[in-house]
């Protein structure tokens, strides 16, 4: 099963958060039938949506988007998660392979120049929402400089995702670790050369079956940590026929009047799932009833 989960180490004053995806980044791709250079860049911004979602408060209200946008063929790639481990995200262009070839895998290619949004909604009147630029063109590496610059949070992120030589997914997950104001200067110190000397990446690791916990212990230099809650990571898209009653009501009377008369009802799309909702035209007639 997939899970989110938040770890603390009391020793090193280091919190760690880790997700594996295998299952819920397969289901998403699938689902948009992406190329292999969308699959990474989609499978990978969900693991780093997953990993934001799980510094949220847990099972609430609260939740995370995280968008990539740039002036490459890929164009978009929006991830939403909350924090009761429910996640959706879509690409703009899933088919990026065949559209525009980009010779071999490459998320900077593919996204080119852009920025890197991110909106969180933690209860408070409006949500938080942050706008950096795509420094790196890697999305571990724009994570850690968002949050560096817009939460003032010291951070290393780690991504990992393998794809086979059909395209499909083999392994997807993410550590993220954080310091408190007081950890000290040496364990960030540590904490950097370990993941520099790293011999084998988190996709090669995780594919071979090793738990992301022990590479977590690993990195710590196996000091003591305890797993402070585990999350449950699953697909789950928040659409429904009611939710896109409601928004066609912004739509102008004209253009719901000419859904009724010549189309004879409306059919729209969810983006992110992909599922079709069919309206009939007394459910359009009431909307400005």
């Amino acid at each position: 099963m997939d899970m989110i989960s938040r770890i603390y180490c009391a020793d090193l004053k280091l919190r760690a958060y880790t997700a594996t995806s295998l299952e819920t980044a397969r289901e998403v791709t699938s689902i948009h039938k992406t190329t292999p250079n969308a699959t990474m860049a989609l499978g990978r911004t969900i693991n780093a949506a997953a990993l934001l979602s799980a510094t949220l408060k847990p099972e609430t209200n609260q939740s995370i988007l995280l968008k990539f946008s740039g002036e490459g063929p890929l164009k978009e790639v929006h991830v939403q998660a909350d924090a009761f481990g429910n996640i959706r995200g879509y690409i703009a262009n899933p088919s990026i392979d065949i559209t525009d070839p980009i010779g071999r895998i490459s998320f900077s290619k593919a996204i080119g120049a852009g920025l890197l949004t991110v909106i969180k909604d933690i209860g408070m009147k409006d949500p938080y929402n942050s706008v950096t630029p795509i420094l790196y063109g890697e999305i571990a590496q724009d994570l850690a400089y968002y949050l560096v610059t817009s939460e003032q949070i010291p951070s290393a992120v780690i991504i990992g995702l393998n794809l086979g030589i059909e395209g499909d997914i083999k392994s997807s997950g993410g550590i993220l670790i954080q310091t408190f104001p007081d950890t000290e200067e040496s364990v960030i110190g540590m904490i950097e050369e370990n993941i520099r000397n790293m011999k084998t990446n988190l996709g090669d690791r995780l594919e071979a079956g090793e738990n992301i916990y022990s590479i977590v212990q690993e990195l710590f230099n196996n000091s003591h940590t305890e797993i402070m809650s585990a999350t449950p990571l699953i697909h789950k898209c928040r659409c429904s026929h009611d939710t896109l009653l409601r928004l066609m009501k912004t739509l102008d009377k004209a253009d719901i009047h000419e859904m009724i008369e010549k189309d004879g009802g409306a059919s729209v799309t969810c983006t992110f799932c992909r599922k079709e909702y069919k309206f009939t035209p007394e459910e359009l007639k009431g909307l400005h009833s």
